[in-house]
């Protein structure tokens, strides 16, 4: 429709964000249902996120996605929180109206929708092991408590972040054992691999083709599925060996898009066009 001085601005707050493909999937379906709507991102600084925040408001920008680092920072300077968001403590989609700042959590409801679809999993009875402790692990946390989760193992190179998370949910949800496991223990790392249902990358290991982690997959139960939460690429190092030794695995494209169509809802009020957001993701 081209930009004009009416046009409603949404966005992706990140760092680094020139990876993300949320802009090509929310402009297309904004062209689709031809609005007046443009999704652009911002590589905010960590250090300035509460100032970015106050520029929502300052702006008059409709709407924010929030992604690494900033799903815990910003909530401070947001005025209120729905209850998954709290439950998380991540907050991944904004809206703005009329100056106050409400805080969402899309992510829980579009790793949930992604799992089922593409692995045929639900979580009840389950056991998890959830690689990450930041913003995106505590959505899938939540998915996983909240839909009948048994067991959790969570492990992140910062054992710290991981004890934290671990033991906020245990107040939350005393039914379920969880407990953290250290990626440099090998030994348990194999034990707990063989009794896992589903195993989860919510730490950006793998994005864009660098890094990962030294894990014994060869140990995973061998009717244990696996989803990565990283989307760039398609195909990430852990999904490709995954799918060598016999598992089911997916990537997160499918969480971005059913997250995506969720914060568009939030913000428009209207349904997504869902295939529009799929093709514009190239798959």
């Amino acid at each position: 429709m081209g930009v004009k001085a009416t046009t409603n601005i949404y966005g992706i707050f990140g760092h680094p964000v020139k990876h993300s493909l949320s802009p090509d999937m929310h402009n297309s379906a904004f062209n689709e249902l031809g609005l007046n709507s443009v999704y652009v991102a911002f590589d905010i600084d960590p250090e300035n996120i509460e100032q970015a925040t106050r520029a929502i408001r300052v702006m008059g920008i409709n709407g924010i996605n929030i992604t690494i680092p900033h799903k815990q920072t910003i909530i401070p300077f947001l005025d209120e929180v729905s209850a998954d968001a709290t439950l998380t403590g991540a907050v991944n989609t904004v809206k703005n109206e009329h100056g106050k700042l409400s805080g969402f959590n899309t992510d829980v409801g579009g790793f949930l929708r992604a799992i089922r679809e593409d692995l045929d999993f639900t979580p009840e009875g389950k056991t998890l092991f959830l690689i990450g402790a930041g913003g995106a692990a505590r959505a899938v946390l939540s998915a996983f408590c909240m839909n009948g989760g048994a067991v959790v193992y969570i492990a992140d190179i910062i054992q710290a972040k991981a004890i934290e998370l671990a033991n906020q949910f245990k107040a939350n949800f005393p039914n379920i054992a969880i407990e953290t496991v250290s990626l440099e223990d090998q030994k348990i790392l194999e034990q707990k691999f063989d009794e896992a249902d589903i195993l989860v990358n919510a730490s950006p290991a793998g994005m864009d083709g660098v890094g990962s982690h030294d894990i014994p997959l060869k140990s995973l139960n061998n009717n244990a599925v696996v989803y990565d939460l990283v989307y760039k690429p398609s195909n990430t190092k852990l999904l490709q060996d995954a799918k060598k030794l016999g598992h089911k695995a997916s990537g997160g494209l499918t969480m971005l898009l059913y997250q995506g169509a969720e914060s568009f809802e939030i913000w428009t009020g209207k349904n997504a066009p869902v295939e529009i957001m799929k093709k514009a993701l190239g798959y």
